[in-house]
C-alpha cells in the first residue's frame, strides 16, 4: 500500500466564553492511499496553522509513496532525514501523519486500533471536563457552569484561572484561586475529582503557595505548576507539596518525560497525541510512567477526533488515570459521524475499524478556517504574562 495524497482539513472552532480561552482551527490530516483506504489524524497547534502547512510542505516528499502500514519507520524517516528533528510544530505534523497511518492500519485489518495494540484492559474510560467554565472567574458563573457540565454527564473536572498575576509572591492571586476552588468544590460536591491547571504561570515558590490552598479542597492533581522545561522547579514543587503533579502537554519526546520521572517531578504524564509524534510514542510515555509507578492522563483540549484517538491509548494502558475532554455542548461536539456521549463520568470503548469515527463532512463544511488566537494577559505595569 502507498500514500498517494495528503489532504488538510481546517475547521474553524471559536471557543465560547468570556474571551479567556483560545480560538483555534482544528488541523485535521487525511491520508489517501492507492487502495482507496483513507486515514484521519490531527495536528492542531493553536495559532500556528500556516507554520504547520509550511512544515507539511517541507516533509511531503518523504510521505508520498510511503507504506502507511509502517508508521514506526515513517516517523523515523520524518525525524532523521532532515537533520533538524524539530520542536512542537514539526512534532505535531509528524503526529498527524502517524495517527492517520494507524487509522489506515485499523481499517485495513478491520479492527479498532486498540485491539492491534494488545487489546483493552478496561471496559469504559473515565473522563473529566475542561473548558467548562468558559474562562469565567466570577464564582456565580463558575457555579452555574459546573451544574451545566454535571447535567451533561461529567463527574470530574479541571479548571484554570487565567489572570495576569505576578510570577512570584502574589497573595491577591492566591486568594482568588482559593475562592474559585472553594466555589467549584462546593458546586461539584466533596467526592468529585477536581484538577487545577497552573498553565506554567508561576515560579516554584508561588506554585507552592497555590498548592497550599488547593490542598484544602482535595485536588486530584496540580498541572504545570511551573513552565515544563523548568524540571528542577517542578521537582521542588513535587517534593514540598502533598498534591500529585502532572505535566506533558508541551513535551514531544519520551526522554523529556523520563527526566521528569527520574527527578520525581511528576506523578502523572499528560502526553498530547497530536504533539508527541503520535500514538506509538504516546504508548512509550505510558510505559515510562508505569516504570516509575506513575500514571498517564492524555492531554486533549482539541477536537473530538483527537479525543476518539486518545481513547485507544486509554484502553490499553494499565496505568491510565483519566482522560481530558473539552466541554463542547455546541456544534463542535458533533463534527464526527457518531458523537461521543459522556454517561455518569465515563466514555465507552471505541467501536469500529481504525479510530472508529469519520468526519461529519456536511457540518465541517459549514465551519471554514478562522483567524485563530490566544488571549493576551497584561499585568498592571504593562508587562505581558503567560497565558
Amino acid at each position: 500500500m502507498k500514500i498517494t495524497a495528503i489532504e488538510t482539513v481546517l475547521i474553524g472552532a471559536p471557543t465560547p466564553g468570556c474571551g479567556l480561552l483560545s480560538n483555534r482551527n482544528y488541523f485535521i490530516l487525511r491520508l489517501h492511499t492507492d487502495e482507496g483506504i483513507c486515514g484521519l489524524g490531527e495536528a492542531t497547534v493553536e495559532s500556528h496553522d500556516d507554520s504547520l502547512l509550511g512544515i507539511l510542505k517541507d516533509l511531503e516528499d518523504l510521505i508520498i509513496g510511503f507504506d502507511p502500514l509502517q508508521p514506526n519507520r515513517l516517523v523515523q524517516h520524518l525525524l532523521r532525514k532532515r537533520f533538524w528533528k524539530g520542536g512542537v510544530l514539526k512534532a505535531s505534523i509528524i503526529s498527524g501523519i502517524e495517527l492517520a497511518c494507524w487509522d489506515i492500519i485499523g481499517k485495513h485489518a478491520n479492527k479498532p486500533v486498540y485491539e492491534l495494540l494488545g487489546g483493552a484492559v478496561r471496559d469504559k474510560l473515565r473522563v473529566y471536563a475542561n473548558g467548562w467554565t468558559g474562562g469565567a472567574t466570577d464564582p456565580a458563573i463558575i457555579r452555574d457552569k459546573a451544574h451545566e457540565a454535571m447535567a451533561a454527564g461529567y463527574r470530574a473536572f479541571k479548571f484554570s484561572i487565567a489572570l495576569a498575576g505576578w510570577p512570584m509572591h502574589d497573595r491577591e492571586l492566591v486568594r482568588k484561586i482559593a475562592k474559585a476552588t472553594a466555589t467549584v468544590r462546593e458546586a461539584i460536591g466533596p467526592d468529585a475529582p477536581l484538577c487545577f491547571d497552573g498553565h506554567g504561570r508561576y515560579d516554584a515558590k508561588l506554585a507552592l503557595q497555590v498548592a497550599e490552598v488547593l490542598e484544602d479542597y482535595d485536588v486530584m492533581f496540580f498541572e504545570e505548576p511551573v513552565q515544563p522545561e523548568n524540571e528542577e522547579g517542578m521537582a521542588e514543587v513535587a517534593a514540598r507539596c502533598r498534591l500529585p503533579i502532572a505535566s506533558g502537554e508541551r513535551l514531544t519526546r519520551p526522554q523529556e518525560f523520563r527526566r521528569l520521572f527520574e527527578k520525581r517531578a511528576i506523578a502523572v504524564a499528560q502526553p498530547d497525541l497530536a504533539h508527541c509524534h503520535g500514538i506509538g510514542e504516546g504508548c512509550k510515555v505510558a510505559h515510562i510512567a508505569e516504570a516509575f509507578d506513575g500514571f498517564v492522563a492524555p492531554h486533549c483540549p482539541m477536537s473530538p477526533l483527537l479525543l476518539a484517538i486518545s481513547l485507544h491509548l486509554d484502553a490499553v494502558a494499565p496505568n491510565f488515570l483519566i482522560q481530558e475532554r473539552l466541554f463542547q455542548p455546541d456544534w463542535r461536539g458533533n463534527i464526527l459521524n457518531n458523537p461521543m456521549k459522556v454517561e455518569d463520568g465515563f466514555l465507552p470503548l471505541p467501536q469500529g475499524a481504525g479510530w472508529g469515527v469519520e468526519l461529519n463532512e456536511e457540518l465541517v463544511a459549514q465551519h471554514p478556517r478562522i483567524v485563530a488566537g490566544s488571549p493576551s494577559l497584561f499585568r498592571i505595569d504593562g508587562s505581558i504574562a503567560d497565558w
